[in-house]
């Protein structure tokens, strides 16, 4: 179950740096799908095409959101740098004062005491 909701946040990570590479109508069908978790026939229905096509131009979407990063490599670089900047803080957490770490773990997505989860690559 962790894996499938890993996998969904990835991809909602990609949709978010790379969804305007995308085709409106795969961008509307990954919307639809995985965005508003629609079924391929709700899906298919509202884009008038077949069900196999809803299932297509979400797959499609899926492949270039994941070959975007392959060759852009932003969302891992992301991740690296906020791996960078979680571990300052927890070298300098003495001396830095509570409100500031507390403030900048909100910002990297992580709570005090609570590492950010790390999505599978692929």
């Amino acid at each position: 179950m962790d894996d499938l909701l890993d996998q969904r946040l990835r991809l909602c990570d990609l949709y978010d740096l790379y969804g305007g590479l995308l085709t409106p109508k795969q961008r509307r069908a990954f919307e639809l799908v995985v965005l508003e978790d629609c079924s391929l026939s709700e899906a298919a229905a509202e884009l008038s095409v077949s069900r196999q096509g809803a299932h297509d131009l979400v797959q499609r979407s899926r492949e270039h959101l994941l070959s975007a990063e392959e060759a852009m490599g932003l969302l891992a670089e992301r991740d690296r740098l906020h791996g960078e900047i979680e571990k300052l803080v927890d070298r300098y957490r003495g001396e830095l004062p509570s409100g500031f770490v507390e403030e900048l773990l909100g910002i990297l997505g992580r709570k005090e005491g609570q590492w950010d989860v790390r999505l599978p690559e692929g």
